[in-house]
């Protein structure tokens, strides 16, 4: 399709508008939007036409995404993880297991992984320190690897075995290589086996639809188990190097968990016998308010003001962000 410079604008909105209703005979919503964010970038360097101007067409795409729900990779248990790192044998699945671990604890896409070099591994005898750089979104980060999983599986020896098998001879930087009968070659990993490793994981845990667990999967994982534990928004953003919330949140799970802590909190579970603790205490002339912005943890968290010798208690019970208002009526002179 080619829009003239001479065309009026009515009639670029309705070429436009005939295109897309008919590629969406033959396409899902999400491709209508891949082709759209195409042509709009195509036809504002090319020929200076502004398509996001053309809310008829927006609001048919719109129109023709009601309904869909696109399928995301599935994502890994805690558990999972543990079992597969602890049940396989080394010899036929090493460079497996520390994908998995790279990929889980920094939210690794598969190209990530299949472009990590040896130089952006750093061994600080205690952890491990892992650069990834030339991402997606250009936003480079860094995550440590320790050993602080709760089944003491030593995740720092697992990668260096992996490491120390490497051949002398390998050419390339590239860390990961392949790994056959207890050895490594020469050859460098393909982009294409990255996205399989997580389907592997899952065949060998005999998941039902192993299919599911793509190269995202890894990625979709980490932010999921790190939203579960209670980190802040910010925290998980950084993590993953994501700029906006709204897309963070599309790789969280909604898992078991966090539905568990979610019922609790509604229901009471876990908090103290004194309802009256968990209130705002009205102190001389001043007043304090607080807020919980997500209930994401059972553990009671206390927060004590001393103001001239005098202890005002406030007991914020299930959160982890809490925002605390305090008001003070400087007139008083009891304050």
């Amino acid at each position: 399709m080619v829009l003239s410079a001479k065309i009026g604008k009515c009639q670029r909105r309705c070429f436009t508008c005939v295109f897309f209703a008919e590629k969406s005979k033959t396409l899902s919503s999400s491709t209508l939007w891949a082709h759209y964010s195409m042509l709009k970038t195509m036809l504002n360097v090319k020929r200076n036409i502004d398509v996001s101007k053309f809310y008829k067409l927006s609001a048919f795409l719109k129109r023709k995404s009601e309904g869909y729900k696109p399928k995301n990779a599935k994502v890994l248990t805690l558990d999972q993880i543990d079992k597969f790192l602890l049940e396989v044998p080394d010899k036929d699945f090493l460079m497996i297991k520390v994908a998995l671990i790279f990929g889980v604890a920094g939210a690794c896409r598969g190209k990530e992984l299949h472009q990590l070099t040896i130089s952006d591994v750093t061994d600080m005898d205690h952890a491990l320190l892992v650069n990834v750089r030339n991402t997606k979104n250009n936003v480079d980060r860094n995550f440590i690897i320790n050993n602080s999983n709760k089944n003491g599986i030593d995740l720092i020896e697992v990668c260096r075995k992996y490491m120390a098998l490497r051949k002398p001879e390998t050419t390339h930087s590239r860390f990961f290589v392949r790994y056959e009968k207890s050895q490594c070659t020469v050859q460098a990993i393909g982009k294409n086996t990255f996205g399989k490793i997580p389907q592997k994981v899952a065949e060998y845990l005999n998941l039902p639809n192993s299919t599911l667990y793509t190269g995202h999967c890894f990625r979709r994982t980490s932010a999921s188990l790190l939203a579960d534990s209670g980190a802040s928004i910010d925290v998980w953003k950084r993590h993953g190097g994501w700029k906006s919330a709204s897309v963070a949140e599309r790789y969280i799970e909604n898992s078991i968990n966090t539905k568990k802590i979610v019922a609790d909190s509604i229901f009471g579970l876990g908090v103290g016998n004194s309802t009256e603790s968990a209130s705002a205490h009205q102190v001389s002339g001043s007043a304090v308010s607080a807020s919980s912005a997500s209930s994401t943890s059972s553990k009671n968290n206390i927060l004590q003001n001393t103001i001239d010798g005098a202890n005002r208690l406030l007991n914020i019970v299930n959160c982890s962000n809490v925002n605390i208002h305090v008001n003070i009526n400087t007139n008083n002179k009891d304050l």
